[in-house]
């Protein structure tokens, strides 16, 4: 539900969502504001990417076991947002791209553990 809604925010309201998140992060330190979003192809293949990423994230709830594999793409992804995300922080400074890092990277975290964990258990639940 996590990545919808984020997904929703950033879709609907994304200027004013990276405001927020400036604004938040002024709470830390002083980074430089979150450019604004001029590229709606951009902003078009992000909210694709999240709408992928809820749906990986569901259907692997679904059944943890079965669907396994959908926990390494859901890494894979959330691994190349949390290095471009920190890279870019590295290079403008914007807290947004450093809490992104942050956060995907956690993620990252989360779905190897799963990945992990899932592998422990015995056979999957016979489809429905």
């Amino acid at each position: 539900m996590g990545f919808a809604v984020t997904g929703l925010f950033f879709i609907a309201w994304p200027d004013g969502t990276l405001a927020r998140l400036t604004e938040f992060g002024d709470n830390f330190g002083n980074f430089t504001p979150a450019p604004e979003t001029d590229e709606r192809l951009w902003l078009s293949l992000g909210f694709a990417y999240m709408v992928v990423i809820t749906a990986l994230a569901w259907i692997a709830s679904t059944d943890p076991v079965r669907h396994r594999p959908m926990l390494l793409a859901l890494a894979a992804g959330k691994a190349a947002s949390s290095a471009t995300s920190l890279i870019f922080f590295i290079e403008d400074d914007v807290f947004v791209y450093l809490l992104n890092g942050i956060v995907d990277g956690f993620l990252v975290g989360a779905s190897l553990l799963l990945y992990a964990l899932a592998g422990r258990i015995g056979a999957p639940a016979a489809p429905g």
